[in-house]
């Protein structure tokens, strides 16, 4: 695997190995250079250092910023869309862990596989309160400076504070594949993937086998709105992200999240929001 040197750290050490049961990322990469819709056999604990934009886990897809710690399950599929820094890239650490090194962690002793059990009863994905995330960004940081074996002790430490009572709300379920469910997810994903360019309809038709007025038909049913309506929406949110986040101004914004009419995008705007951009900046 390629190591990626992040920008505020001088090493990274990635652990992985045939004799290893987890592994440690920290990257600073392009977004192109990122994963796209995948899941795992592993837990993964992800804190986003850099970057902001929607996140699609199992059956929830909503907007996140830089400083969030997400806990998903194995078998959960997720996707992040992210807005990048100034550099064009994101930034993150994500700690992947299998179920063996927690059943490891339990048969340690009563102590530990109270810890150990808690953490494994989370079924959905949930991300930390402020608190809790702080606790976890520390070690996590504290990471990138350890080698494999000192990182067992800061990895017991991050379990133990998991695995106590509050600090999280969930994020994603998993999800019953179904024919209807499976295409409403590569639409989904269709959409996080490509609000910022033109998208038309026999485009995204095209993408789940069906012409276009099937899929008409068959979003409107499912969701009970057009997919125009959809797409503004969800590109309507990245503005509200970019209006909150970014010294950009509102023409730059329009064109940014995908509109290609500054008066079109404030009507849209308005009618979701209540208020025009420059009234919601």
């Amino acid at each position: 695997k390629r190591i990626i040197t992040p920008c505020f750290f001088n090493i990274v050490q990635m652990s992985q190995t045939e004799n290893h049961s987890y592994t440690f990322d920290c990257v600073h990469l392009a977004p192109d250079e990122q994963i796209g819709s995948h899941q795992h056999s592993t837990w993964e604990l992800s804190y986003v250092i850099t970057g902001a934009g929607m996140r699609t886990i199992g059956d929830m897809t909503e907007p996140f910023s830089s400083g969030e710690v997400v806990l998903v399950p194995p078998g959960i599929s997720h996707f992040d869309n992210k807005v990048t820094d100034t550099e064009g890239k994101i930034e993150n650490i994500t700690l992947l862990l299998d179920n063996t090194f927690l059943n490891n962690c339990a048969a340690l002793g009563s102590e530990l596989s109270e810890y150990a059990d808690r953490f494994k009863k989370n079924t959905s994905a949930v991300k930390f309160t402020k608190e809790k995330s702080g606790a976890i960004i520390g070690i996590l940081k504290k990471m990138c400076g350890e080698n494999a074996a000192e990182r067992i002790a800061s990895i017991i430490k991050l379990i133990i504070l998991i695995g106590e009572s509050g600090g999280m709300k969930v994020v994603g379920k998993s999800q019953k594949t179904d024919k209807e469910k499976e295409r409403m997810q590569q639409i989904q994903t269709y959409v996080v993937c490509n609000a910022k360019r033109n998208i038309t309809l026999d485009d995204v038709a095209r993408h789940i086998g069906m012409n276009r007025t099937s899929f008409c038909i068959f979003f409107k049913r499912t969701t009970g709105q057009t997919f125009v309506t959809y797409l503004n929406e969800h590109r309507i949110r990245l503005a509200c992200q970019l209006l909150r986040q970014k010294k950009m101004s509102v023409s730059e914004i329009c064109y940014a999240v995908g509109f290609n009419d500054v008066p079109y995008f404030n009507r849209v705007f308005k009618r979701c929001n209540g208020v025009t951009p420059r009234k919601y900046k």
